[in-house]
C-alpha cells in the first residue's frame, strides 16, 4: 500500500478530502491522528520502565539548580 500526503489550503478543503475518502471507503488518518498514535505507543512503552521515587527526582533537580553557573557578563 502506498501513502499520499495532501496539504489542504483551508478547513473546508480538508473536510472535502476527508468526506471523499470516507465515501470511497478509503482509510484515512490525519497527521494529528498519527502523532497521537505515536505518543500513545511511547507512553505505553514508558509504562514498562521502572519507577523512580519522588525524593530522587527532587534531589536531582536540586543539584541541577545549585550547580555553579557561568557569571553573567554585560559587554555593553
Amino acid at each position: 500500500m502506498e501513502t499520499i500526503i495532501i496539504h489542504p489550503k483551508d478547513k473546508a478543503e480538508l473536510d472535502f478530502f476527508l468526506e471523499l475518502a470516507k465515501r470511497l471507503g478509503t482509510p484515512i488518518k490525519t497527521f494529528e491522528d498519527l502523532q497521537d498514535e505515536q505518543l500513545l505507543k511511547a507512553m505505553e512503552k514508558n509504562r514498562e520502565t521502572g519507577k523512580t521515587d519522588k525524593n530522587s527526582i527532587i534531589n536531582t533537580l536540586h543539584n541541577i539548580l545549585n550547580e555553579d553557573q557561568a557569571p553573567y557578563k554585560n559587554e555593553d
